[in-house]
């Protein structure tokens, strides 16, 4: 099952947030290969701080962020200064930005110094043991490369790759330290940004989708109505929205084609290609001379029909309890926002930490294309049948 979620924590970060870029703290050639580890869609690697040895997810969509009590470990220093950034929910949150000095992130790319957002305890980071995100503006004087077939990061300085032609490569677009690239629909090219802190293949920002409807190429599914995924901001209802679930015809990135190509839109700003294309090609990002790269591993068409599988609700913890915050159109007459879940599958929520995790743990274990769920109305129980789609 795919997951209806993009990255818990990611921070979308546009023109708007530009920042200044990590300085190199060397001028040798470098070329380092990283084992990096894949948890719940997440690539991790190991980085050191100061002295402190620490994990990091690698969120090619976002900038880099660490939580408070690990800054504090590693001698973080303020610089006097917040970011503001925007949440995939449309949160508007602010963050203190501080210095992290001597950051070593494979044995040979070094930086001086990289600012980062010091974000509060966050339970996501602590289920899977890390600290925070590294983003784009932590490669931007490399060349990044993410084999997942070898499940290895490999981190080129100043140079490209031995043979990577620069001609094999396309310009990224839009002008921001993240990796956009032109994004062909059934004939019509949008900016897509690829990010590795993003679940899963597409996700179409809603201005995309509006654009793209009409076309005879484009199909609407189904549409619901709430919030599909807890953002770094928090959970507010007040900014629920509808949604839909769309296929395409024909998807081209760059050279690898799709058929019946299954997305759901998001409000985060941007279309996202998340980390799921990695299963069909090689990436490379080269920041320093702003080209992308993509390398399928095999020359054939793929069809999508069927592997954007999604619940007709969804459900996220809220304040000590779990609650329904999507509703599906399929499903409308029996649920609402709000509703308390009290059960899935038989299991008592009760039991569960307040973790998104658990909870699609849960609805991913489920044989077969439906089941039941309980929820709380007027202070009694009602079963609800629940099915994929």
């Amino acid at each position: 099952m795919v997951k209806l979620k993009i990255l818990f924590v990611c921070v979308m970060m546009m023109s708007l947030f530009v920042r200044g870029v990590a300085q190199q703290a060397v001028s040798r050639r470098i070329c380092d290969t990283i084992h990096y580890e894949f948890i719940h869609d997440k690539i991790i690697i190991p980085v050191t701080v100061n002295g402190v040895t620490v994990k990091y997810i690698v969120d090619t969509g976002g900038t880099t962020g660490t939580i408070r009590e690990a800054a504090v470990e590693m001698k973080a220093v303020a610089a006097g200064g917040d970011l503001g950034v925007s949440d995939m929910n449309g949160n508007r949150v602010s963050y203190q930005e501080a210095i992290l000095s001597n950051v070593q992130l494979s044995p040979n790319y070094k930086l001086a110094e990289i600012k980062s957002l010091i974000f509060p305890q966050n339970g996501f980071f602590k289920e899977l043991g890390v600290v925070g995100l590294l983003g784009s503006d932590a490669f931007g004087q490399a060349v990044l490369t993410f084999d997942a077939c070898e499940q290895i990061m490999i981190i080129n300085y100043p140079y490209r790759p031995s043979g990577l032609k620069i001609t094999e490569g396309v310009p990224m677009v839009g002008g921001v330290p993240q990796p956009f690239v032109d994004v062909d629909f059934g004939g019509v090219k949008k900016p897509v940004m690829f990010d590795t802190g993003a679940d899963g293949l597409l996700h179409l920002f809603y201005n995309d989708y509006e654009a793209l409807k009409e076309m005879k190429s484009t199909h609407s599914l189904e549409k619901a109505f709430g919030i599909n995924a807890l953002g770094i901001g928090g959970l507010n209802m007040d900014n629920a929205k509808e949604i839909v679930k769309v296929r395409f015809d024909e998807v081209n990135f760059l050279g690898k084609k799709f058929t019946n190509f299954e997305s759901v839109t998001t409000r985060s700003g941007s279309s996202i290609m998340g980390v799921d294309m990695l299963k069909y090609g090689k990436v490379v990002i080269d920041y320093i001379r702003g080209r992308f790269y993509f390398f399928p591993y095999e020359d054939r068409v793929e069809d999508g029909q069927g592997k954007q599988e999604l619940w007709n609700v969804g459900i996220l913890p809220v304040k000590g309890h779990f609650e329904v915050t999507l509703v599906w159109d399929s499903l409308k007459d029996e649920v609402a926002l709000g509703d308390q879940v009290i059960r899935i599958n038989g299991k008592d929520l009760s039991e569960l930490g307040q973790s998104q995790l658990e909870v699609d743990a849960l609805l991913n274990a489920v044989e077969g294309n439906s089941t039941e769920i309980v929820v709380l109305k007027d202070g009694k129980e009602k079963k609800v049948k629940i099915t994929k789609f």
